[in-house]
């Protein structure tokens, strides 16, 4: 009775964790006692009589002894459990334990499972304190290995306990050549196969075989696959190199129809919600900024960078898709039909930052040319409105031309087309804009006006190519050789001048053409006649109006003085004209004696014989600057 207290209880001291256990395994040996008891002897020269049988086996059957042994535990069937104890007396290594099916048996340090009759379990699992372990065809415990029961699969750990709630990286089942994948096993044990799984809070998705998935997933109900086609807004997610399905996250990647092999296949940036659900669209709020999202079977899902426009296809005042624009698309210009609005996100493919530019100004190429960034090709500056839409005019103010100061003249740009621009004032100054909204700069020649309190009709000045602003008053301006040239713009509505449009005749004393000072150049004093009126200027611009010799090393370069010329000391423009000019010779206000090359007042106007820039063409007054 000793002997069996002692194998009892150190059968599987591991198993035996607690009191409670112990008391059990004590009740269930009392029970199995008393009959024991009885079959001991009998046992005990059965057991004498099997010793004696193996030693007269001969060398075959003992390299089949495993056989053998599975064929004699079938026929002893109950009585073999007290022969165990009769062996353990004689120094057999024979152990047993209690389980739930059956009895658990040691046989040559293989474990077996068997029903109360003392057959052998196959196929299936027993259980021994909470864990269910797998026998297989020859009711052999089955061990670090996978398992088909029942049509389900499951994998059992070194000890041959069946995992469950945890995961296990190794070869696909009865694929042992292929690589090792990662499979999680469930509650029951069960392979989670086309299964969405929470673990640790965060989302894992697998395959019909029970492969963890990575890269871009489609998860459509009880179908789970690594997608090979266009995303799915509603059902497509990414999975990073943990297989955890990325949320309120961006990645860097190809589209899901890409294939593996392909190596050159564009990447672009994807914001997975916090749904894991790609973002399309606009997003107004990405980690504190706007991003514009593809929303079309070309681009689903991808960060929009550049000029971006949205598009109302229907006219029924909504967006139905967002593209990028550029050179190749059909979307220029960016007023073009369908367009309802137009964004600039800032371009950096080498981060997640094409946010929605606002409020502010932007300077760079024109749709058309901004994936080339040519350095060689002008950039524009536009204005971004605070919720990130391009400022574009939606009516034309007035009809204009553009003109350039270049070697000491004013030349004309684009081609001599006119174009349409619109006003808009930010941050208390006014700026013009094309029909494209490129904001207008340098010198602008208006020929029609809608409203001339808005604009009027004249030459303006809107600064330099990064300024803008319509310029009043006294203002210094470089040509290409970087010489300075004077002008001076209107700084108010009044009878004498208009806001903003250039002086032509007298003001403060000094002459003025289309806004440009009209001084002497190439001698210290020279003459210039407007509408049949003469003036005298010196190098500063001033109007001279004394009857003298006005001289130049002691050359007398115009003679007022012989002939007593007179001046009219008007207050109009015509101030200080030299008063009926000596004609044929017959004049009683006396002669103008001119002994230097006459300025010509158009002489800083391009004027090319072909183009009158007071005469509009028919130009449309959408062409671009």
């Amino acid at each position: 009775m000793e002997i069996l207290k002692k194998l009892y209880y150190n059968v599987d001291v591991s198993e035996v964790r607690n009191t409670s256990q112990r008391s059990q395994k004590l009740t269930s040996f009392a029970k199995l006692a008393k009959n024991v008891k009885k079959l001991l002897i009998i046992s005990l020269i059965r057991s004498i009589m099997f010793l004696v049988m193996q030693l007269g086996i001969s060398k075959k059957f003992q390299k089949e002894k495993k056989e053998s042994a599975l064929i004699m535990r079938k026929q002893t069937k109950i009585a073999a459990v007290v022969s165990a104890a009769a062996l353990l007396a004689l120094g057999a290594s024979i152990t047993s334990f209690a389980a739930a099916k059956g009895t658990w048996m040691m046989v040559d340090g293989e474990w077996y499972c068997y029903d109360k009759n003392g057959d052998v379990y196959e196929n299936t699992f027993c259980s021994s304190n909470g864990k269910e372990y797998y026998v297989g065809d020859d009711g052999m415990l089955v061990r670090s290995s996978w398992v088909e029961y029942d049509g389900d699969y499951y994998f059992v750990n070194s000890s041959g306990a069946k995992i469950t709630n945890d995961w296990r990286l190794t070869t696909p089942y009865e694929d042992e050549d292929a690589d090792e994948e990662w499979f999680y096993f469930q509650s029951t044990g069960k392979r989670a196969d086309n299964k969405k799984i929470l673990y640790k809070g965060s989302t894992f998705f697998f395959d019909a075989d029970g492969k963890m998935l990575t890269g871009w997933v489609t998860a459509d109900g009880n179908d789970v696959v690594n997608e090979e086609n266009n995303i799915n807004k509603d059902y497509t997610f990414y999975c990073d190199e943990t297989g955890a399905r990325v949320e309120s996250g961006w990645v860097y990647t190809t589209e899901p129809a890409t294939a593996d092999d392909d190596a050159d296949a564009d990447e672009y940036w994807y914001y997975l919600k916090s749904s894991g659900k790609v973002a399309t669209g606009k997003q107004a709020n990405v980690k504190g900024q706007a991003f514009i999202m593809g929303n079309t079977a070309d681009n689903m899902g991808q960060m929009l960078t550049g000029w971006v426009a949205a598009f109302d296809n229907d006219d029924d005042n909504k967006i139905d898709a967002y593209e990028e624009i550029d050179g190749e698309t059909d979307a220029l210009p960016v007023n073009a039909e369908g367009i309802k609005d137009v964004y600039y996100c800032l371009y950096d493919e080498d981060k997640a930052d094409g946010h929605v530019q606002k409020n502010k100004w932007m300077k760079t190429w024109k749709p058309e040319e901004a994936y080339d960034e040519d350095e060689d090709d002008d950039k524009y500056w536009y204005w971004i409105e605070k919720d990130g839409k391009v400022f574009i005019p939606e009516t034309v103010d007035a009809t204009v031309y553009k003109y350039g100061l270049g070697d000491g003249a004013l030349e004309i740009k684009n081609s001599g087309n006119q174009f349409g621009i619109g006003k808009k004032k930010i941050n208390s100054k006014d700026y013009f804009f094309n029909m494209e909204g490129e904001m207008v700069n340098n010198f602008i020649d208006v020929v029609d006006t809608k409203d001339a309190a808005v604009i009027a009709k004249g030459m303006h000045y809107f600064g330099g190519s990064d300024d803008g602003s319509m310029k009043t008053g006294s203002q210094s301006v470089k040509d290409d050789n970087g010489d300075t040239f004077k002008f001076y713009f209107g700084t108010k509505n009044s009878a004498t001048e208009n806001k903003g449009v250039g002086i032509t005749g007298n003001k403060n004393n000094k002459l003025y053409y289309e806004g440009h000072l009209v001084a002497a150049e190439d001698y210290k004093y020279q003459t210039v006649t407007f509408g049949g009126k003469t003036f005298i200027v010196n190098q500063n611009g001033s109007i001279q109006h004394s009857a003298v010799e006005y001289k130049e090393d002691g050359d007398v370069l115009i003679d007022a003085k012989t002939s007593k010329v007179g001046y009219y000391t008007t207050t109009g423009w015509d101030k200080y004209a030299v008063k009926d000019e000596f004609v044929d010779g017959n004049d009683a206000n006396g002669e103008l004696i001119v002994n230097v090359e006459e300025i010509d007042e158009t002489r800083v106007m391009a004027v090319t014989g072909v183009y009158d820039p007071t005469t509009p063409d028919d130009a449309s007054p959408s062409d671009a600057q």
